[in-house]
């Protein structure tokens, strides 16, 4: 497949047709939309084919996730809630749960080339929606000040110089010109180079650490003290803690969709599948018992502690392998936040600033929040993140499961607010009370509790959400995907922004069908002016009415 760079100049009079009367349809990419996209990576757009990457690309750009230290801590501190041998059997739940899971949203992102925003249309409602990139975008912010935190604390830690602020300081603006990178450009480089340095470097830290501190036998046998006052059992607890992480799944479409149809297979087993959990969680969890266990085991359960234990363990190479996955991490982290707190933004007003000035805007909200006392609540921000996050996989699950594979994405076809949205307020909030004013197991298990309210909710609506969507498609509204022959072969240029798209992507008022309007222009439609050429919009025909 030629890359879209390579035929989005090549475009000629022969290559154009007309669907009917007002469309213009062409064969190969808009020279001004690849241009546009290559840094802006599609936010607001289906992915088209000739922009999807090669599998190394993919994989590389979501493995930096890999390397988070957040993972080595949650392993150190499943053993400390749980016992060592409960915390290893509750990583392979993990592992398993989360390769199905995300199996399920690599296969329909890489299908339709949508992100999570879009795949959820349908489910949440045009505005409902838009609170998925808000979570997925403020999670990405929150890990971004964690992980920059924690790297700043090592390197004042091995040098012994200079207040913590000027480490913060430093540890910004130094990152900056790494973040800038999207998938497109060079996200891939920078963390597939890193990947071995990252996993060399944490085997030779637990290898060091056995070696210079010596190998304890009781840190695989010994029951924590915490574990005799619950009546859940460890490896639950271990699952549940591990359900924090379930943004990963919200996450995954946002890198999955840049993947190659012919590449499904390999990226739903390999790039977001089970070779990639067995890294990031069972690699990562068992070396950071080990490490904790031997390097570091008078402090305190911390991710201070799993850096800690690091560098004392390797020394210098300790530091650089710390900064190494901190930099490959918060690559991720930058890129997730910024598209989609762009999104957000975009499609709530018609004012915007484009991805790379949104990444040093967010440089600047990572740095003020560091100044804060990070650690204090930030685990809390995160647990109620976490079960929000839940209540939207289970959504999500059932809607693809159940009720639609193929889930609307055009503004024109869904409500604003759909059923599931109050499904996921509520769900979210029934988990919320049971973390915050639950004792016991009941806290301990909020985010299952949240879990299995939002799936048996959503049940419910299931059979008549199926039954309004089969309505939908035969409302009469003018579809025009029903009069273009290759709906991922052709462009279809939008009668408001004038910009040719994945003709997949494309819609019509109801009341003009011979005016085509791209995902953006479906939600923000641009004002025609007298200039505006053949396609010029009649007055009222940009506003796209919900469906009844």
């Amino acid at each position: 497949m030629p890359k879209h760079n390579d035929v989005a100049m090549s475009a000629s009079a022969s290559d154009r047709g007309t669907a009917l009367p007002g469309w213009q349809i062409q064969h190969t990419d808009d020279p001004r939309v690849v241009l546009e996209q290559e840094h802006e990576d599609y936010t607001d757009h289906v992915v088209p084919l000739t922009a999807r990457q090669p599998r190394g690309t993919v994989l590389g750009s979501w493995w930096s996730i890999a390397s988070a230290m957040a993972f080595l801590y949650y392993g150190a501190l499943a053993a400390n809630l749980a016992g060592t041998e409960q915390a290893l059997i509750g990583l392979a739940a993990v592992v398993v749960v989360y390769s199905a899971l995300c199996a399920v949203a690599t296969h329909v992102s890489i299908r339709r080339g949508v992100n999570s925003m879009l795949l959820t249309r349908e489910m949440f409602g045009v505005r409902g929606a838009a609170l998925t990139p808000l979570i997925c975008g403020l999670g990405g912010l929150y890990y971004a000040v964690f992980e920059s935190s924690v790297m700043a604390a090592a390197l004042q830690a091995y040098f012994q110089v200079f207040d913590i602020r000027v480490w913060y300081a430093l540890v910004i603006i130094g990152m900056l010109p790494l973040m800038l990178g999207g998938m497109q450009t060079w996200l891939n480089t920078l963390n597939t180079w890193s990947l071995p340095i990252y996993i060399g470097g944490v085997t030779a830290a637990v290898v060091a650490a056995g070696v210079r501190f010596g190998w304890s036998g009781d840190w695989f046998t010994t029951t924590p003290e915490i574990a005799a006052h619950t009546t859940v059992p460890g490896w639950l607890t271990t699952f549940v803690l591990f359900m924090g992480n379930w943004l990963l799944i919200a996450d995954t479409p946002e890198f999955a969709r840049f993947g190659r149809p012919q590449d499904r297979r390999f990226h739903a087993h390999i790039t977001f599948g089970w070779a990639f959990y067995l890294l990031t969680f069972a690699f990562n969890g068992l070396a950071g018992i080990l490490i904790v266990a031997l390097a570091a085991p008078g402090l305190t359960v911390a991710e201070s502690a799993v850096t800690t234990g690091i560098v004392a363990s390797l020394g210098l190479i300790g530091l650089i392998v710390v900064l190494v996955s901190q930099v490959r991490i918060n690559s991720a982290n930058f890129y997730v936040a910024s598209m989609c707190l762009e999104r957000v933004v975009n499609h709530f007003s018609t004012r915007n600033l484009p991805r790379r000035a949104w990444v040093v805007l967010l440089s600047i909200v990572t740095f003020l929040l560091m100044l804060t006392n990070v650690f204090s609540y930030i685990a809390t921000a995160l647990a109620w993140q976490g079960i929000v996050t839940v209540s939207w996989v289970g959504i999500f699950l059932v809607h693809l499961l159940l009720v639609s594979g193929e889930p609307e994405i055009r503004a024109g076809r869904v409500p604003m607010v759909a059923r599931g949205f109050a499904v996921w307020v509520a769900s979210a909030a029934i988990g919320l009370l049971a973390l915050e004013l639950g004792s016991g197991a009941i806290a301990q298990l909020a985010p299952l509790i949240s879990l299995a309210v939002s799936v048996i909710l959503y049940l419910t609506q299931a059979r008549t959400l199926k039954r309004r969507a089969a309505q939908a498609d035969s409302s009469g509204h003018p579809d025009v995907r029903n009069s273009v022959d290759d709906l991922w072969g052709t462009r279809t240029t939008c009668t408001s922004c004038q910009l040719a798209y994945t003709t997949y992507e494309m819609d019509t008022a109801a009341n003009q069908p011979n005016y085509p309007l791209c995902l953006e222009c479906q939600v923000h439609p641009i004002p025609a002016t007298a200039n505006s050429g053949p396609g010029d919009l009649a007055d009222g025909v940009n506003d796209v009415p919900a469906p009844k």
